[in-house]
């Protein structure tokens, strides 16, 4: 019955993550009767095919590589379909967060402050130097957004060896990617939000996979994930319960080595594109994010009393065993305690679902890894407790 109770709140669970970075252009776009009857069916889909995910896992069937294949695929082909209708789209309606990666890279060519600069809807860009040193190669060749489908390749290949069942995989990719609006118009207008996530992802997986293997394999990997970590300012949230992970899974001289290398590599990366006016420059840039805060009430000080609050619920992770799955469930909670508030907030000013939802999606996916996998593990837990001794 626990256990029962268990699978059916991780149901619910992974359709509210879902929820959280779909509803908002469903019901843009959609009247609203049109939106009630797609809400509806897309969530009892996520629920029946969570049950028969569970039943094809408790019978121990397999899923061909070939299917991975396929939805990457399907992924490229509408890429390239929807990418340049979105190009021709008035700039009111088009994302810049692709506009954002090609101004700061110009403005570094010409040996200027790449945080001065305004993208074509006037924002200030907010990717940080590791997310510019990634995109550069793609900046290069003239397809800055070329780098979604590397990275998302990537991201496959992570989620095949992140889940017990490539199955579980399969199921986690198709309802967060393709099947998912959101994360659909982000990876095919160019935008790097996910890519940041889907990078960063890779980085910590061979990090841990390189703990008990040579030195200098896991001083690499400490190194990618230093650099992924400088893509953008809520990746510090998972420094702490990092650091909590490598303490378990290695020696305590490793673990302080490796992370170590990580600070050191995401300073290296980062500071050097702020001098030499460090702490100015740091400081106006840390401001940018303030008009995202405007909905949020002028007394609790948001842009300081919520990265305090996601400091704190990291440091739960020194507390508790920490695995690569927690690891991705305290980082949700970390990046929900900053990303939330200030959407809830705007919800409650407009009375209606914002574009800002889409940002709630690396919170959606990282604590979709948890539940998912959590949800087959309990469908190993229902196969032995249903089995009887003789």
């Amino acid at each position: 019955m626990r256990n029962g109770c268990a699978r059916f709140l991780l149901v619910v669970s992974v359709c509210i993550a879902w929820s959280l970075c779909s509803l908002a252009p469903i019901w843009k776009y959609l009247s609203y009767t049109k939106a009630a009857i797609a809400t509806l069916v897309a969530l009892s889909s996520i629920g029946i095919g969570m049950y028969l995910l569970s039943r094809f896992n408790q019978r121990g069937l397999s899923v061909s590589l070939g299917w991975f294949v396929l939805v990457y695929l399907v992924l490229v082909a509408v890429f390239a379909f929807l990418y340049p209708f979105s190009l021709k789209r008035t700039l009111k309606q088009r994302s810049d967060r692709e506009d954002a990666l090609r101004i700061e890279l110009v403005a570094i060519g010409h040996h200027q402050y790449p945080y001065n600069t305004r993208t074509f809807l006037g924002n200030p860009p907010t990717p940080l130097p590791g997310a510019i040193l990634l995109a550069a190669p793609f900046f290069l060749i003239g397809h800055i957004s070329w780098q979604n489908l590397l990275w998302t390749a990537a991201f496959f290949c992570f989620a095949i060896r992140f889940f017990r069942f490539r199955s579980t995989a399969l199921f986690f990719l198709m309802i967060l990617l393709p099947l998912c609006p959101s994360s659909l118009s982000d990876l095919t207008s160019g935008g790097d939000y996910l890519t940041n996530f889907f990078y960063l992802s890779v980085g910590i997986a061979f990090l841990v996979h390189s703990l008990n293997k040579s030195i200098y394999r896991a001083v690499s990997a400490a190194s990618l994930v230093g650099l992924t970590l400088s893509s953008r300012t809520l990746y510090l949230a998972i420094l702490i319960p990092l650091f909590a992970l490598l303490s378990e899974r290695t020696t305590r001289t490793r673990a302080a080595l490796l992370f170590g290398v990580i600070l050191a590599t995401a300073a290296a990366v980062s500071l050097p594109f702020f001098v030499p006016h460090l702490i100015p420059n740091l400081q106006s840039y840390s401001s940018q994010n303030a008009g995202k805060l405007v909905y949020m009430p002028t007394a609790l000080r948001a842009e300081r009393t919520l990265p305090a609050l996601a400091l704190l619920v990291s440091c739960v992770s020194l507390f508790i065993r920490m695995d690569l799955q927690r690891l991705f469930l305290t980082f949700s909670a970390c990046s929900l305690t900053v990303l939330a508030p200030p959407v809830l907030a705007q919800v409650f000013y407009v009375h209606k679902l914002p574009y800002e939802c889409s940002y709630l999606s690396i919170s959606a996916l990282s604590f979709s890894l948890w539940a998912l996998s959590r949800y087959e593990d309990s469908s190993l837990t229902h196969i032995h407790s249903g089995l009887t001794i003789p």
